[in-house]
């Protein structure tokens, strides 16, 4: 019966303890492998640059300059944001534990009587080093919860143990398992802290550390000894000199732990590697497995059954496997150290010692080729307790060596966990305080130093933090500290100690991606740019945030020829939008619409306006209504508030781009009037675009408020913008304050090219025929061609059908046969359908006729195709805003006369005898149009 059970137990026991380490296994190596420090928390915080982007160009003769408009850099600045808070984790490993220490109460019952009796000696004091006091229960710091563990966790083992050995392993793991959750129910509910279940969870550490330790001891030298066996197993069949191979091994595997206790110290070896000893953790529990095999099965008295005992070593494989997984996650440094030392001082003890014990006591037989495994633990007696002493002595020699420094890890390790406690409850206070003592405690714990500077900083007090950064600067300079003094120490703007501290920490951690990419920021901003390019353009540089800056910080400097790299990131296709419009270029659809798909799932405001402004600054007249929509849509949204001025640019740009100028125009004086900082900005814009439709007045107007507002950045065809506009004192006042050079076409005059822009400067003002009379006496030149385009353009309204198909013959001659142009001249009548579209495709426009008001022949079209009088008036007027067509003008009072607005019209003839003769104006009246 008895023996029944135990086989039950055993395939019980073992199967959960199999699921146990594999999973453990994947999680602690997953974390030793590739993310080994999962508790720092650093992201890329973005910033905006911005780069001034050709969106348009003009070109008068001799006169010629960009419309720029503002692109968006995206920069990506690494922040320290505090160590990750792992609460479910946390709760999910106290879940885990429990289900551990179920499964390892109910096994420890079919432990012998003296065993069992030294179990629960040790069982009591892991609990009492497990600080369960500190829930509180009855009084601060009482020994109630103590009380209420031990009797909780040991009276269900201990009636197994007396009277229930034959009972069935499940029915013993049921009851032990409610027993437990009761016992953690009474700690939560009558404890009065806040979160006594976080509390247990995470101070289900340290039985989990001790019980760790415990497996690690018993399997000392599970490593050499399980080689052993493989070996004189091999041996059986290949006639191996085992004594010989096992010496070798043992003393490589030495040298290597040897080299890692040095490293422990400061003095490795250099010519043998050192890792994380953590490392063979697996390989351990693997070997061991055939130690204790050997061990179960020799027939000795054991301490407890066979199938017992190998279900406590797998659960406590496991066991370690999931303790690993739990300290790197939390960041309890000491704790891992703690484990590393431990590890290392037994494996260095016992194997030592265990090749001498198979060396003084199996020599002759091992390489005889018999089953020497058999009697490996024979003489169990008193040679396998040499053994045992032995490795605890050369263990106490490793720990003099290392200076006791396991004492102190152990006292920070449980700091640590009391202050993951209150850090994950939100007790900002206690938190910072048991993370200041740790770290005072003991220096290679990172998370506790950089946890207490966060948690200072949100106290308000950021001198204390500063220093606390500034002590682990000087005594362990860590990467996450390192950023934080930097970033507070730019916010402050003490930007050249901020460079001071990324620069000297590079010293300590050469070619970090994370501090170079920040210094990289930092020096851009002190006129280092050169220097900047050269850390981001480093071979070793392969962080995809650093090709992102890389790519935004060439296209800042004006390095954009060249072919762009694979983008992974959004910022970096953003970027790369800004460079191509920056090159003139218009970008890949396919980049395009990547981007668009992107920023639909995006949350940060900043990513998506930036986005749509790089996106729209290219001509486009298709979707101009919904995509207009879409960005009053945008500004209106809460998280996109302190974004409205950019959103409302990029609507002027989409604008401008679909040729809406008169819209472009209104917003952009709005624009200046609701940001007076940036006026200046956006005047000169609308300056830009008055100047390239010709309306060089209203240009000169707008330029000169912008010089008011703070506009600097002049230029010599500013200049010709005042001077045009009849601002002849302005413009010699702002050449000579702004040091301006006198354009060439003044230092060298041509005669054709001032004629030229003699009529240009007057061109909307003027009468058709009578430019078209100027046009002839040109001589043939691009000038002569060009004027007959604006003509064709903005004149064809008033131009007799002969000359206009003598302008295009001049055009086609010229440029070569345009086949809209043709199609217009064939038939350019206004009210055509035909005829005003195949205007507005050579014009290379899309279907609207009023967006730009300078082009008076579309907005002449607009009015003859509406049979409405007053929505005729209303176009007309509204184009009359701008533009200065006598033919528009003299519409314009012939309408309001028709819908009986005599004022209005007396009004319009008013303002027009200030720019046409009185002669001129009286036979306009009399002509019907």
């Amino acid at each position: 019966m008895l023996q029944n059970s135990t086989n039950l137990l055993s395939k019980k026991a073992i199967i959960p303890a199999l699921l146990l380490i594999i999973t453990g296994g994947l999680f602690a190596y997953f974390y030793f492998l590739f993310n080994p420090i999962p508790y720092r928390n650093i992201q890329a915080g973005y910033f905006l640059d911005s780069i001034s982007i050709p969106f348009d160009w003009s070109q008068f003769g001799p006169v010629s300059f960009p419309i720029l408009v503002d692109n968006f850099l995206i920069f990506q600045e690494f922040k320290d944001l505090g160590p990750n808070i792992f609460v479910a984790e946390s709760l999910f490993f106290g879940v885990l534990m429990g289900l551990i220490l179920t499964l390892i109460l109910t096994l420890v019952s079919e432990l012998k009587k003296y065993f069992f009796l030294a179990f629960g000696i040790a069982w009591i004091a892991i609990l009492t080093f497990s600080n369960l006091n500190g829930l509180n229960i009855g009084s601060p710091s009482s020994n109630y919860p103590l009380i209420i563990a031990i009797v909780g966790t040991l009276v269900i083992p201990v009636f197994f143990h007396i009277t229930g050995k034959s009972l069935r392993f499940e029915f013993r793991f049921l009851l032990n398992l409610i027993c437990l959750m009761v016992t953690g129910y009474a700690l939560e509910t009558l404890s009065p802290i806040s979160s006594p279940e976080l509390f247990l969870a995470e101070h289900l550490t340290m039985p989990a550390i001790l019980l760790s330790i415990a497996w690690l001891l018993w399997n000392g030298h599970g490593v050499i000894s399980g080689i052993y066996i493989l070996l004189l197993k091999a041996g059986r069949n290949l006639s191996l000199k085992v004594s010989i191979q096992i010496t070798l091994i043992t003393a490589i595997y030495l040298l290597l732990m040897v080299n890692i206790l040095m490293d422990f110290t400061g003095f490795p070896m250099d010519f043998l590697p050192s890792f994380n000893p953590l490392f063979l953790l697996f390989p351990l529990g693997i070997l061991g497995w055939f130690t204790l095999k050997e061990r179960v099965e020799s027939g000795q008295d054991l301490v407890g059954s066979e199938k017992a005992l190998k279900g406590l070593y797998l659960i406590g494989f496991g066991l370690v496997l999931w303790l690993s997984w739990k300290l790197k996650i939390s960041g309890n440094q000491p704790a891992e150290e703690f484990l590393k030392h431990i590890f290392t001082y037994s494996q260095i003890g016992f194997s030592l010692f265990f090749l001498v014990y198979i060396l003084t006591n199996f020599y002759e037989v091992m390489n005889s080729g018999k089953a020497a495994e058999k009697v490996l633990f024979k003489p169990h007696s008193l040679p396998y307790y040499h053994l045992r002493i032995g490795g605890l002595i050369a263990m106490l020699v490793a720990t003099a060596y290392s200076e006791g420094i396991v004492g102190v890890q152990a006292n920070a390790m449980s700091s640590n966990i009391l202050g993951d406690y209150y850090y994950g409850s939100g007790q900002k206070l206690e938190a910072s305080i048991i993370y200041e003592n740790s770290w005072s405690r003991y220096r290679n714990n990172p998370k506790a130093k950089n946890a207490t500077a966060q948690l200072l900083f949100q106290l308000n007090q950021p001198t204390l933090a500063k220093q606390h950064l500034e002590e682990s600067f000087s005594e362990a300079p860590q990467v996450d500290n390192i950023i934080l003094l930097a970033d507070r120490l730019h916010r402050e703007n003490k930007i050249f100690e901020s460079i001071f501290y990324l620069e000297r920490g590079l010293r300590f951690f050469p070619e970090n991606e994370l501090l170079l990419n920040n210094l990289a920021l930092l020096l851009t901003k002190v006129n280092r740019a050169e220097e900047a390019l050269a850390l981001l353009d480093s071979s070793s540089i392969s962080h995809p945030v650093s090709q992102s800056n890389l790519l935004a910080l060439k296209a800042k400097m004006g390095q954009i020829e060249g072919e762009s790299k694979a983008l992974n990131s959004l910022a970096e296709k953003i970027n790369e939008i800004a460079r191509q419009n920056a090159l003139g270029n218009y970008p890949e659809e396919k980049l395009l619409a990547e981007v668009k798909k992107e920023i639909e799932k995006e949350n940060s405001p900043l990513l998506v306006q930036a986005a749509w402004r790089n996106i729209f600054s290219q001509k486009n007249h298709v979707n101009i209504e919904s995509d207009i929509a879409m960005l009053d849509s945008l500004w209106k949204q809460e998280e996109m508030q302190d974004y409205i001025m950019q959103l409302q640019e990029t609507a002027v740009i989409r604008s401008l781009g679909a040729g809406r100028i008169a819209d472009a125009i209104k917003n952009l004086n709005g624009l200046a009037f609701r940001n007076p900082g940036d006026a200046g900005y956006f005047l000169h814009l609308s300056t830009s675009i008055l100047a390239q439709q010709m309306d060089f007045k209203k240009a000169a107007k707008e330029l000169l408020a912008a010089e008011e507002k703070g506009f600097q950045a002049f230029q010599s065809y500013h200049w010709s913008i005042l001077s045009f506009g009849g601002y002849y004192e302005n413009a010699e006042l702002i050449r000579v304050k702004y040091g301006l050079q006198m354009p060439d076409y003044l230092t060298q005059p041509d005669e054709a090219a001032l004629f030229y822009l003699e009529l240009i400067q007057k061109f909307h003002e003027s009468l058709p025929k009578t430019l078209y009379d100027e046009w002839k006496t040109l001589p043939d030149s691009e000038l002569k061609t060009d004027f007959a385009i604006r003509l064709i353009a903005f004149k064809s309204h008033g131009i007799d059908v002969s000359d206009l198909r003598e302008l295009g013959k001049h055009i086609q001659d010229k440029k070569g046969i345009q086949e809209d142009l043709s199609k217009f001249l064939a038939n350019p009548d206004l009210k055509n359908k035909e005829s005003v579209e195949a205007l507005l495709n050579w014009l290379q426009l899309g279907d609207e006729l009023t967006g730009n008001p300078y082009f008076s022949p579309l907005i002449w079209s607009a009015v003859a195709i509406n049979p409405d009088p007053l929505a005729q008036y209303e176009i007309i007027n509204a184009a009359t805003e701008f533009n200065r067509d006598p033919i528009l003008w003299i519409k314009k009072v012939q309408l309001a006369r028709a819908i009986g607005l005599s004022n209005y019209a007396t009004d319009a003839l008013v303002e027009m005898a200030q720019w046409i003769d009185p002669a001129t104006l009286e036979r306009l009246q009399l002509t019907n149009y």
